[in-house]
């Protein structure tokens, strides 16, 4: 019974220890939870260790991706479509917009490519970027990306910065 009660008390303090954290620390936002339930929409939450490997194989030189995603611990992915059985584009952008100036991000840039919006927000504490979200915005689809980790904004400018423009409007195509 001894080594029972022994048992139980250890887990419930490594419990109770494994779950603290730095209240002082940057608190991330989940600004596509509200969006999951819905229709017509996909959210995905991505380790970096997925974007390690896909950027491992891409033949980008310039942009140091694995010193950079070593600084970012989560990825969120966005994907809307609007369909019939849909909310509308308009309804989602205004909401969206609504959200992110409730969140107090700040509009880094702004891309307008033909048929695609591109924007880049980012939340920023003491010069130290904890928070970048791109949206990009066709005529009736949505893609949201938010990475959650500790940035500059001249690494968040190098990122933007080495997007092939041209590669990206060949697969718009």
């Amino acid at each position: 019974m001894k080594k029972l009660f022994l048992i139980i008390i250890t887990m419930v303090l490594i419990a109770q220890y494994s779950c603290i954290t730095d209240k002082s620390k940057y608190k991330e936002t989940d600004i596509f939870e509200e969006y999951e339930a819905e229709n017509g929409f996909a959210i995905l939450h991505i380790p970096p260790v997925l974007f390690k490997i896909a950027l491992s194989i891409s033949d980008d030189s310039e942009l140091n991706s694995k010193e950079l995603l070593d600084k970012i611990e989560v990825i969120k992915l966005m994907f809307f479509e609007e369909k019939a059985n849909t909310i509308k584009l308009e309804t989602l952008k205004q909401s969206f917009n609504n959200k992110v100036n409730d969140l107090n991000y700040i509009l880094l840039t702004r891309i307008a490519e033909e048929n695609n919006d591109i924007s880049i927000y980012i939340i920023e504490n003491e010069k130290i970027i904890h928070e970048v979200l791109v949206t990009i915005v066709s005529d009736n689809e949505y893609i949201g990306v938010n990475m959650i980790g500790t940035l500059t904004k001249d690494e968040v400018m190098n990122v933007y910065k080495s997007i092939n423009m041209k590669k990206i409007k060949e697969y718009g195509n």
